[in-house]
């Protein structure tokens, strides 16, 4: 059945706090080793009290600030449109308020500021930073629930900074996995992860098959499952797997839908499983507490981590006009509340 209005707005919301939140909880662990991060056991209900760098508690990174620029490009076009939100992107490094971007990103927010059109700006095949993911929310809130829909206006969101279509392919998986929250729909992991399959398969059937196989992993000693999630569809000779998850987009998607699939009722189990990972820890828990907050909504969240992160009033008006450029489009009535089931 569908959502009531006021439970579907309340998801919206969930579902873009939670990436920032989940943001913020990785940011000052990126870069550490896993093995150190699986002794201290990371809090998943309260923010670090060192921050990284000087930043204040709460503060998410570069992935959330990208997420926000594509969902107002969004809102001021009620659509997604490419060159705007390539427009609302490259602003980030034009006023110099980006946190710590990976290259790759700000090779192409240079093109796009030197006035290369926004198709052609993105950096090069076999570039697949995880950076990308994180338009997968709005793409998630924003689309429609059908494969080459979610296909299109993830290429649309990703080609600006990053061409290889493994990018195109996360987002798309991202996004739909964002959606079956929205729906309210119960389904096992496996149901769960053949719709989110199907939504990559039109960029790379590679990913389809590692995301449609992914429930195997949950009858695996979790510890030795994210340890060989981190090496999938990764070169070896190119990453230190010790030192956590590296910044690659298979590895990264596969290790935030695995924990939100082992703890599905659960927000603060998922993100002490997931911030356990080390590496591209911040986009991981992203796109793990992004899914959950679809699923289980705002209460799911720990109230601390709700008030204390940057901008969450911020945060909250983005997801509440996401959801109103949806509802003008698809108008939603009823009720059922539902999660991914074990």
């Amino acid at each position: 059945m569908p959502l009531h209005i006021a439970v579907l707005q309340d998801r919206f919301r969930a579902s873009v706090l939670g990436f920032a939140i989940g943001d913020a909880l990785g940011f000052p662990l990126r870069g550490l080793p896993a093995p150190a991060l699986m002794r201290q056991q990371p809090s998943g209900d309260d923010f670090a009290s060192r921050p990284r760098g000087g930043f204040p508690r709460g503060q998410f990174s570069d992935d959330t600030q990208m997420m926000m620029a594509v969902a107002d490009a969004v809102v001021r076009e009620k659509r997604i449109d490419g060159r705007t939100a390539a427009q609302h992107l490259s602003w980030l490094w034009q006023e110099g308020t980006v946190l710590q971007p990976p290259p790759s990103a700000t090779q192409a927010a240079e093109q796009l500021l030197a006035g290369t059109p926004w198709m052609s700006a993105g950096a090069p095949m076999g570039v697949c930073d995880p950076s990308s993911l994180s338009r997968g929310v709005v793409v998630g809130l924003s689309s429609e629930p059908m494969p080459t829909r979610l296909a299109h206006d993830a290429q649309v969101l990703t080609v600006m900074t990053h061409k290889d279509p493994l990018c195109a392919a996360g987002v798309s998986a991202f996004a739909r996995a964002v959606q079956l929250g929205l729906s309210g729909e119960s389904m096992s992991a496996e149901e769960f992860c053949e719709q989110v399959s199907q939504a990559a398969a039109p960029h790379s059937p590679a990913l389809a098959d590692e995301l449609y196989y992914l429930p195997r992993a949950l009858q695996w000693d979790t510890e030795k499952a994210l340890v060989a999630l981190r090496r999938v569809g990764v070169p070896p000779s190119h990453y230190d797997f010790e030192l956590g998850l590296p910044a690659h987009v298979t590895p990264v998607l596969l290790t935030g839908l695995f924990c939100f699939l082992r703890s599905p009722t659960d927000f603060r189990g998922a993100m002490q499983w997931v911030l356990k990972s080390g590496g591209e820890v911040d986009v991981t828990a992203g796109i793990c507490a992004a899914i959950a907050g679809a699923h289980l909504g705002t209460e799911a969240i720990p109230a601390k981590l709700r008030k204390n992160v940057m901008y969450a009033d911020a945060l909250v008006e983005v997801a509440d006009r996401l959801f109103d450029v949806k509802l003008a489009r698809v108008p939603v009535v009823t009720s059922a509340f539902a999660t991914v089931k074990r």
